[in-house]
Formats: structure tokens, C-alpha cells, sequence
């Protein structure tokens, strides 16, 4: 009777199916940002579309920064880290990604536009206008309640100003369309790249907020480094010479924030257990269980007739209790006895001195083996029947054919080898 829930057959399926799926669930995780991808038409990391931050994020890679975007409200940062808030939602969400944060430098970029998505691909946007200025003007009376929003005609460009700063060489024109900026105001802001307008780039220099970050820095408008701003050199290059100046010189990584966007995602085992890739691991565990439940299981029903039939006869007796010691693990028990049994019959029979130690025993059996013609060597075939059961590990096939060995040099060197 079989009790096994298994055939072979299917067992073997199953082993095969569980190594490819833990394959698959490890390259998976490898791959996970490729897999894995945020569509958005909005302002952030993970847009395409005109407004988008995507080229600016790829744009810092190529650069040789270390950028990751973070979705964690807390997440883990280094202190030489510089964390950029680009276009935040509210000045709440603001406030929420910049708490407890004590980097070397963050920028917040304010935003400037409202967008409406294309109903033919909803990664790119059909129409946008500028942003109620009460809106911007709410996260900008975070940073302080004394600044105050400048807003130019949606006819002007960056290109019809000219911008002074004692910090950056401006060699390239930028290129802004109804440039955003803020209003000069010493008090509070150090100006870093301005106009007569206003200031496009300042550092705050007084603020109850960001006392434990080194430097804080606003950029006013976000055209400089969104998707279409950067198809202006001007543009990259600034943005790229504000980043290395805020990193000291990639000294520090990028930390850019996708919390603020409605991206947030808190540390949980639970959440994480059901996000992929991680969901190919928990559903291979929750398989795993069902088999190994499954295969706890006995069968059903009245016991199985076995197809074995019980003979009478002493060979019968032999098989069957041959096949209880192999069962219950005594195969090496079982050689060892019959090696030493037969070692001793062809000794007696061969009339050896007494009192021989063993392996003087085996050196007169050879020099009588080999006057007798034996092939076979004895001290080899008693070797590599001790080497088997004295192993770790018992190999029956392997013991079966040293026994047959020793079962031929027992006949070989009592009847001889015709």
C-alpha cells in the first residue's frame, strides 16, 4: 500500500514549478523599478507630460548625482543629503516632507501651473494655465509671511531679462515663459539670481522652519527644470550647477520628494507583502503551505489491497526481512556482517593461521588468491566494502555491488576460478 499523496511524477512537477517561480520572483525584484512604473501627467518625478520633472530626475543620473525619489514622509537620509521639494501641493505637505529633516541643503521649487490631462493619452496634458497666485502665495508665507509673489504677462520670456548673480555664470540664456519670481525682500532672502523684477533663485536667511537644515534655497519658477524647460541649455545648465552647488560638488545625494504629490508610501510589512514583487514571494508561501497541508493528508476510505503476495519458503523469509533491515536503516549493518562472515569462512576453510590481525589476514589471502589465480584482490574487496559501511551516508546501490564482489571472491577462492 502507497500512502503518499504524490506520484513521483507529480512531485517532481511541483519541485520544477517552485524553482521557477522563486526564479522569476528573484529576477522580478531586481527588476522592480523597470517593472514597476508611476504614470502621472502631473508635476512630479514620474510625469512625462510638459510640466513633468522625469527629464530633470533623468538629467541629474546622467549628471553622475546620486538621486533617489522618496515616497517616505520619514524616510532615511545622510547628512550631507539635499532634499528638493518641486512644486509642492500645499504648504502642509511642505511642511510634513521638511520636518525632521537635517540634510546639508533642500530647494523648494514653488509651483506656477494648473493642468488638465489629454483624453487621448492621459500621460501627457491637453491644457494648462497659470495657477491661481493664492495658491502659490500660501506656500510661499511658509517659507515666510513677509514674501510676496510676483506674477509677469504670459507674453514675456526669461529671454527678454537680464539676470545678474554674483554665484552662477549665466552664459546661456534662460528660457522661462511669463517668468515667476518673488519679491525682493533682504530681510528674509539673500538673492542668488535676480532681476529688477524680482529674484528667480534665493537663499532664506531667517526662518523658523529649517533651522536644522544648512541651507535653504526657493526657486520660484518651475519651468527651469520641468520637461519642456529643459529642452532650453540654458536651462539644464543652471539647474545642474544649482544642484552641484547645493551637493558641494556631488558630495552629497539627491533626495527628491514625490510625498508632497500624493506619492507617500509608509514602511509597512503588511503593505509590502502584497506590492510586487513581493506578492510573487507571499503567494509562493501560501502555496508552499497548501502542498505541505495537502501532503500531510493519508487517504480516504478502507485500506488499499496490496499487490504483493506473501509466499511460503525460506527465500521469501530472506527477501522480506532483508527489505525490513534496508527499511529501517540497517543496510550498513547488514554489510558489515556479511563481510566479516564471509572473511572468516574462507579463512577457515583455507585453513589460515590463527592469531593473524586483520590485515595480515588480507596479505596472506592475496599471496593464496594469487597462487589460486584469483583476479580479484582480497585486501580491495574487503577495502571497499568497509569504506561503504563505515561511510556517513549508505549507498544501497553501491553496496549491493560490493556484496556481489565479495560473493565472487568468496567462490573464486574456495572452488576456484573454472
Amino acid at each position: 500500500m502507497d500512502d503518499r499523496v504524490f506520484s513521483k511524477r507529480t512531485l517532481l512537477w511541483l519541485v520544477v514549478i517552485g524553482m521557477l517561480s522563486f526564479l522569476g520572483a528573484f529576477v522580478a525584484s531586481i527588476y522592480q523599478d523597470k517593472l514597476v512604473k508611476l504614470n502621472s501627467y502631473g508635476a512630479n518625478s514620474y510625469s512625462e507630460s510638459a510640466v513633468g520633472h522625469k527629464a530633470f530626475t533623468k538629467l541629474l543620473q546622467k549628471m553622475n548625482f546620486r538621486t533617489r525619489i522618496s515616497r517616505e514622509i520619514r524616510g532615511g537620509f545622510n547628512f550631507s543629503d539635499v532634499k528638493l521639494v518641486i512644486e509642492p501641493q500645499s504648504a502642509s505637505g511642505l511642511s510634513n516632507t521638511l520636518t525632521g529633516f537635517s540634510g546639508v541643503g533642500s530647494l523648494i521649487v514653488l509651483p506656477k501651473w494648473d493642468v488638465r490631462p489629454d483624453p487621448q493619452n492621459s500621460r501627457w496634458v491637453k491644457e494648462m494655465e497659470l495657477r491661481q497666485s493664492g495658491q502659490v502665495q500660501d506656500i510661499l508665507d511658509y517659507v515666510d509671511g513677509d514674501l510676496e509673489l510676483v506674477r509677469n504677462d504670459v507674453t514675456l520670456t526669461a529671454e527678454n531679462f537680464t539676470w545678474d548673480s554674483e554665484l552662477f555664470s549665466l552664459d546661456q540664456q534662460l528660457s522661462v515663459l511669463a517668468p515667476q519670481l518673488i519679491a525682493e525682500n533682504t530681510d528674509v532672502l539673500r538673492p542668488l539670481v535676480y532681476n529688477d523684477q524680482g529674484i528667480l533663485l534665493a537663499e532664506v536667511i531667517q526662518s523658523d522652519f529649517f533651522y536644522d537644515i544648512d541651507r535653504t534655497w526657493v526657486l520660484s519658477d518651475p519651468d527651469i527644470l520641468s520637461n519642456h524647460g529643459l529642452d532650453n541649455a540654458g536651462n539644464a545648465a543652471f539647474i545642474v550647477s544649482v544642484i552641484n552647488e547645493l551637493t558641494h560638488g556631488k558630495t552629497g545625494g539627491v533626495i527628491i520628494d514625490e510625498t508632497s504629490h500624493g506619492y507617500a508610501s509608509e514602511p509597512s510589512l503588511w503593505q509590502k507583502m502584497f506590492e510586487f514583487p513581493f506578492a510573487v514571494v507571499t503567494l509562493l508561501v501560501a502555496v508552499s503551505v497548501l502542498f505541505l497541508a495537502w501532503s500531510s493528508f493519508t487517504r480516504f476510505g478502507s485500506p488499499e489491497r496490496s499487490n504483493k503476495e506473501y509466499q511460503a519458503g525460506k527465500e521469501f523469509l530472506i527477501g522480506n526481512t532483508a527489505e525490513l533491515l534496508a527499511f529501517g536503516g540497517h543496510g550498513a549493518l547488514m554489510l558489515k556482517q556479511y563481510v566479516d562472515r564471509s572473511l572468516q569462512s574462507v579463512a577457515m576453510n583455507l585453513h589460515a593461521p590463527k592469531n593473524l590481525e586483520s590485515y595480515e589476514l588480507l596479505q596472506w589471502l592475496d599471496r593464496v588468491g594469487y597462487a589460486r589465480g584469483v583476479e580479484m584482490s582480497s585486501s580491495e574487496v574487503i577495502k571497499t566494502a568497509e569504506d561503504l559501511y563505515q561511510a556517513n551516508t549508505f549507498n544501497v546501490l553501491a553496496a549491493i555491488r560490493a556484496a556481489q564482489n565479495i560473493h565472487r571472491w568468496k567462490q573464486e577462492m574456495l572452488h576456484g576460478t573454472g
